[in-house]
């Protein structure tokens, strides 16, 4: 059965359920709960860059471009009032932990990064 929890935005935007970890991603001006998990090897998206056109992020550990579009088909559903959110947790009986992260996948877009680079 699923868990629902309650998020103050304000104060958290970090979720860790078990060993998964989730962050806020804004994106288009929402607030959306995704995984904090680069596909191509793990690395942690919350730290990623964007690209200068803004459509990618930028894995910090090997430089993967991950589109945004991709990381926001597979987020959490959340149903937001002004700070407060509700959002459903995987199912299981994983504890669950809120913090507070420096997220760089949220500042603008880095103009300094080269768009041909990327690790494979």
């Amino acid at each position: 059965m699923a868990r629902v929890i309650v998020m103050d935005l304000s104060r958290h935007n970090t979720v860790m359920v078990g060993h998964d970890r989730y962050f806020v991603l804004h994106s288009d001006g929402r607030a959306l709960l995704v995984r904090d998990h680069c596909p191509h090897r793990g690395g942690p998206l919350s730290l990623a860059r964007r690209t200068p056109d803004g459509r990618r992020l930028s894995c910090p550990w090997h430089g993967t471009k991950v589109g945004v579009a991709a990381v926001k088909r597979s987020c959490l559903p959340m149903v937001r009032s002004g700070d407060e959110a509700l959002v459903v947790l995987p199912d299981g009986d994983a504890p669950v932990s809120l913090a507070r992260k420096e997220i760089l996948a949220n500042l603008p877009p880095d103009p300094t990064r080269d768009e041909g680079a990327e690790c494979r």
